[in-house]
């Protein structure tokens, strides 16, 4: 028997026992019924097979916004059109009873209920209060899918130029690797010429190149650098060099521990945002030892928006120095070393004053 209740009888004749086509008409609308009610169970397979199709392909597309907006509109329309035919399902169902009970009543099952679970139409309302909440969150998802084809989400500008680097790593090491690190910074490597081991923290070590090289010198280096590709090369091709390698990125730094004598920042600071170069400045500065020193190349060249790479200068450096009380050296400007004709290098060096 379905989850129903008895409604007020038709009026109607109780059913005549020797009325022939009157039991065929008893037998023929309990048979129609059964299939009703049958079809009534057979409501929320329908939505779970149309929801969950639906919502799996929603989850298998990745870069057709307006195709997942398309099939989570349909689920959600697909599980309110569902209630509807419950409802009205349930009413036919109800006539039917009606009639039933009012042609045969001694026969008849009421099946009254008093509390929730067992009152009439409960099995049709907890139906549609499931169909309800699958149609609200397809309709709260295709807002937000709708929200992303009208405004699509921009990568943030770290995120982008790690991407950049991870997809041309192998080719970008090759450049690096072919110039000498001495070469690339001669005035850096003569002032350490002969010096005591140095705690040296090296930025955006990329390749992994200047980090080896200081740390044949002698010095105890921990090279940081955000690309997982860039890492895992610098790892494999400095694998003999007693480096420690961290994947970490400014501006917050958050895996370089204690102080260093010497930090440096090659080809980097063109990577950071301007809006977050002064949280990056200052925690440099905060890593920096008394008397250490900041060693920056500087990139002079147009922006290209592909790899979230701005202009920089020695100006904007020195005006972040002055307060955090940074003595500047400017170590002077030298063209690009790969031979692009807009690309020209500034060398910074600035010291911690007590």
């Amino acid at each position: 028997m379905t989850d129903t209740d008895t409604l007020a009888p038709s009026p109607i004749d109780p059913l005549p026992s020797n009325d022939p086509l009157a039991l065929a008409s008893f037998n023929q609308n309990f048979e129609t019924f059964r299939a009703l009610n049958a079809l009534m169970w057979q409501i929320p397979l329908i939505a779970m097979t149309l929801t969950g199709g639906l919502w799996f392909g929603v989850s298998s597309i990745k870069d057709m916004a307006l195709m997942r907006s398309g099939l989570l509109l349909l689920a959600g329309l697909g599980d309110l059109g569902l209630m509807i035919v419950l409802s009205r399902l349930r009413h036919i169902i109800g006539c039917y009873l009606d009639w039933i009970n009012a042609a045969f009543p001694r026969g008849f099952v009421s099946a009254r209920g008093t509390s929730w679970g067992t009152r009439s139409e409960t099995v049709k309302t907890t139906f549609q209060l499931m169909l309800l909440s699958a149609a609200i969150i397809s309709f709260v998802l295709f807002c937000g899918s709708m929200t992303e084809l009208t405004h699509p989400k921009q990568p943030d500008a770290r995120a982008k130029a790690i991407a950049w680097y991870d997809t041309h790593a192998t080719r970008i090491a090759d450049g690096y690797e072919g110039l000498e690190a001495q070469e690339t910074h001669p005035r850096l490597f003569a002032a350490l010429a002969g010096s005591k081991p140095l705690r040296i923290l090296d930025v955006g070590a990329g390749t992994g190149r200047d980090a080896a090289a200081l740390s044949a010198l002698g010095h105890q280096v921990t090279a940081v650098e955000p690309s997982a590709k860039m890492l895992r090369l610098a790892r494999a091709i400095h694998a003999d060099d007693d480096v420690d390698w961290v994947a970490d990125a400014m501006p917050e730094l958050t895996k370089a521990q204690g102080q260093y004598d010497l930090i440096t920042l090659s080809a980097v600071w063109m990577h950071v945002p301007p809006a977050d170069r002064d949280k990056a400045f200052h925690r440099l500065t905060a890593l920096l030892a008394p008397g250490g020193r900041l060693y920056f190349t500087l990139r002079l060249g147009p922006a290209e928006p592909e790899r979230a790479l701005w202009t920089n200068d020695a100006g904007e450096i020195r005006d972040l120095a002055a307060g955090h009380r940074l003595k500047v050296e400017d170590w002077g400007k030298r063209p690009d070393l790969l031979g692009r004709d807009a690309v020209h290098w500034q060398t910074l060096l600035l010291t911690k004053t007590a």
